[in-house]
């Protein structure tokens, strides 16, 4: 016995240990539950958190603890058959005090077997979280009111900017208006007016084609490009936007590679790539535009292959690291309000990722910056178009646009390009003129239109009668060009050259405006 003595005395030592650990604490309920949920013991933690003293609860089921709902929902039950089968649960979730009000509970089970692996009871420990979890709650409803303040900050720089932007282009047009009024008899001058007026129409298409870059919703044109003939004519466009106090050079070698992309977009890229680089040149400097074959090997951002750094390098002020990390950010401009929209760098991004590139910066403080482009190889040949001559009409084009304006202008565009245009204003007007005329040569219906029949469902009403008629879809809002079901769309706005341009690839034959 004395022998039997020494060996339980530890033990029991041990175990007197354990209980003073267990009762002494008072931030975590710890207790037993035996094999079927009915508490067996009670630390002054649990009293603490859930209110019951331990004559109260002792011999009571723990699904008192759960809410009625969790009851209902068989939540203890299989909180205990998790823990039998897996040895542990863990959980969190609301639970009950005495007095029946509701905690956020943090908590962990565990099975706990004799030395013979007989299942004899469950650990379980509970700790209130409630606090915690209402500061989680509060710090994400700061972070929600912070970024939709941010949001609003960023809609309002957007809206100061287009405004500021679109109303120089609407004076630039309402005041040629005017003044090719007064002159209708000076047709030098007229010519003018009017050249000024599609110039500033065509520059507030780019804005919105900013806007649809950033978000990549723009539907792009794909074409295999020369950079060694297209840089020189956007060099045409650069030059008069930059100061006299500036030097743009231009660099490109006899072998570069040409490129696959929308040509529309690259331009209006470079032109914005130019435009921060002399805004960053106050008192002058170099603007360097230069194209080079590089064969990539997972860097940047994974890239690999055949492409063309194209590159824009200024000697201006330089960024630092900070601002470098948000330079692409759509939004964001060091301009005073107003002045810009911050959609810019944005929108080279957004082109570059688009067409399968990159766009990278490199800059220092007072050491200038160079903007790269990574294009994409051309997988294909230049393919030179023929240009036709006038003559007897190229065939009939039934023309489907609800507003008369934009109808009258689609028509005489059409006339030019040789075509017999039929003008009808609403889809069932449409499929009315298919029904009782000869068939034209094409059908070129916009989508948005009124009568309950949309024009990408006229196409595919066409296309069911007539399967082997062409069709050409327009619009003005991106989003329905990922719903055209594989018609040709034409972005608008568009002029002569891209109307002529989509009809071309439609009819499969080359047209061009003279």
């Amino acid at each position: 016995m004395t022998s039997r003595s020494k060996t339980e005395q530890p033990l029991f030592g041990a175990e007197q240990h354990f209980r003073i650990l267990v009762q002494g604490v008072t931030d975590y309920a710890i207790f037993m539950l035996g094999p079927e949920g009915r508490v067996i013991s009670w630390n002054p933690g649990a009293e603490r958190i859930k209110g019951y003293a331990p004559d109260e609860i002792i011999g009571e089921h723990f699904s008192r603890f759960y809410t009625p709902e969790d009851r209902e929902a068989g939540v203890p039950k299989r909180a205990l058959e998790t823990a039998r089968e897996t040895g542990r649960y863990e959980a969190e979730g609301w639970r009950r005090r005495k007095d029946g009000t509701r905690f956020w509970a943090s908590v962990v089970i565990d099975a706990i077997r004799d030395e013979q692996g007989e299942l004899i009871g469950f650990a379980k420990i509970t700790r209130d979280m409630t606090e915690k979890r209402d500061a989680q709650l509060r710090l994400q409803e700061s972070r929600e009111q912070l970024f939709r303040s941010q949001k609003m900050e960023a809609l309002g720089q957007l809206t100061g900017g287009l405004a500021h932007d679109f109303n120089n282009l609407l004076t630039a047009i309402l005041g040629a208006c005017d003044l090719a009024l007064r002159n209708l008899g000076d047709e030098e001058r007229l010519k003018r007016m009017l050249d000024g007026i599609r110039n500033s129409a065509q520059r507030g298409a780019g804005l919105t084609k900013q806007l649809l870059a950033f978000a990549r919703a723009q539907q792009l044109e794909i074409k295999t490009i020369d950079l060694r003939a297209f840089l020189p004519d956007v060099t045409t466009l650069i030059r008069p936007s930059v100061r006299s106090n500036i030097e743009l050079v231009i660099e490109i070698s006899d072998h570069v590679w040409n490129i696959d992309a929308d040509a529309g977009a690259l331009e209006l890229a470079l032109l914005n790539l130019a435009f921060n680089a002399r805004d960053a040149m106050k008192e002058g400097g170099t603007l360097r535009v230069s194209a080079a074959n590089e064969l990539l090997k997972g860097k940047p951002e994974g890239l690999r292959g055949e492409f063309v750094a194209l590159r824009v390098a200024d000697t201006g002020e330089g960024m630092t690291r900070e601002l470098m990390e948000r330079v692409f950010e759509p939004f964001f401009t060091t301009k005073a309000f107003g002045e810009g929209t911050g959609l810019g760098l944005s929108q080279v991004f957004g082109f570059a990722k688009q067409i399968g590139g990159a766009v990278t910066v490199e800059s220092h403080p007072g050491d200038g910056s160079t903007f790269t482009l990574y294009l994409p190889a051309s997988k294909g040949a230049v393919g030179g178009e023929a240009k036709l001559d006038g003559g007897e009409a190229r065939g009939r084009v039934l023309l489907v646009e609800d507003d008369s304006v934009v109808a009258e202008l689609a028509s005489g565009m059409l006339n030019e390009l040789g075509f017999e245009a039929v003008v009808t204003h609403s889809a069932k007007e449409a499929l009315e003129r298919l029904s009782g005329e000869q068939r034209p040569t094409l059908v070129f219906t916009d989508i948005v239109m009124p009568g309950g029949i949309s024009g990408i469902e006229l196409a595919q009403k066409v296309r069911v009668r007539f399967p082997e008629l062409p069709i050409l879809l327009t619009t003005g809002y991106s989003e329905h060009v990922a719903d055209a079901h594989g018609f040709p769309v034409l972005q608008k706005p568009y002029d002569m050259d891209a109307l002529a341009g989509a009809l071309g690839k439609v009819l499969k034959m080359e047209i061009a405006a003279n």
